[in-house]
Order: C-alpha cells, then structure tokens, then sequence
C-alpha cells in the first residue's frame, strides 16, 4: 500500500554510467579470460600464449580505473560518506562540498599528469605484445575526464540547493 505522498523515485543509471559500467565488465572478462588462459597454458605447458599475463596486466589496470568512476557515479566514495554521515546535520552540506571539491582536484590532477605521461611515451611498445603504452596511459585520462564531469555536475547541483542523486540497488 502507498500513502496519500508521492515519493520521488531516483532515477536510474544514465548512458554515461551504462557505458562505464559496459567497459568495465567487458575489461573484467579480458582480464579474467587472459589470466584463465595463461594459468591453462602453464598447466598444460602449451607454448606461445605469454601475452596473455600481458593482457591480464592492462585489463586489470582498465577494470580499476573504470571501477573507480563507476562508483564515483554512484556516490559511493566511503571515505566522505562515513564522514559525512557522522556528522551533524549542518555540517553534512559542508563536507559535500568538501567532497566536490577535492573531485574536481583530483580529476584535474589525473588530467594534467595524464596528459603529461601521454604527451612523451604514448608510443612506447609494451614488452610483449609491442602495442603502445598509451592503450594504459589512456585510462588515467579518461578516470581525469569522468573525476572533472562528475565533479562539475555535482557542483552545479550544489550551488542550485538540490539534494545530490544517489543510486539506489535494485
């Protein structure tokens, strides 16, 4: 039974979460996909497949990254929130926007020394599969790019006084 109130229902995850949420999943397959196969390889002592703990090295480092914005989008930084839930209530405001904030550092550091690193050894091959460094360097530019959107989104709600959206488990 529902009371006579209408409850505001969160909204579900957007395109933007539903892609990083894609990427992730299909990085944790590669990564577990490779480490399966070069554990098989290594049992079986069948030859040629060494790329495969090369694969499982970047895929890892994707699967972080990627994890790292995905729960960034749903607010689930546990480091503020337990701050900010032991807090009182006039207080809780202050350490969102203290939360913002150190986002948006965070965000244009990864940017900036992302770029930094990207700039001088994109091109550089990795030891075994000779692809070049910038397939890993790239994450660190994209978990910039998604700290600094989220942080400017969360930021533009603040300064409107609306509440910030949490994602809530199906």
């Amino acid at each position: 039974m529902t009371s006579g109130k209408s409850e505001a229902r969160p909204a579900g995850p957007g395109l933007v979460s539903r892609v990083f949420e894609a990427a992730g999943v299909l990085a944790f397959v590669v990564m577990f996909g490779s480490t399966l196969l070069g554990v098989l390889a290594r049992y079986l002592e069948v030859g040629g497949v060494e790329w495969s703990f090369e694969v499982a090295g970047i895929a890892f480092i994707w699967v972080t990254f990627l994890g790292l914005v995905n729960a960034e989008l749903r607010g689930e930084n546990v480091a503020f929130e337990a701050l900010k839930q032991a807090a009182p209530p006039r207080l809780r405001s202050a350490f969102e926007a203290v939360a913002v904030l150190a986002l948006l550092a965070m965000g244009l550091a990864f940017l900036v020394s992302g770029w930094a690193v990207w700039r001088r050894s994109w091109l550089v091959p990795t030891s075994v599969l000779r692809m070049p460094t910038g397939v890993v360097i790239a994450t660190v530019l994209i978990l910039g790019a998604a700290a600094v959107g989220i942080g400017l989104a969360r930021l533009v709600r603040l300064a409107r006084g609306s509440a910030l959206p949490r994602e809530v488990a199906p």
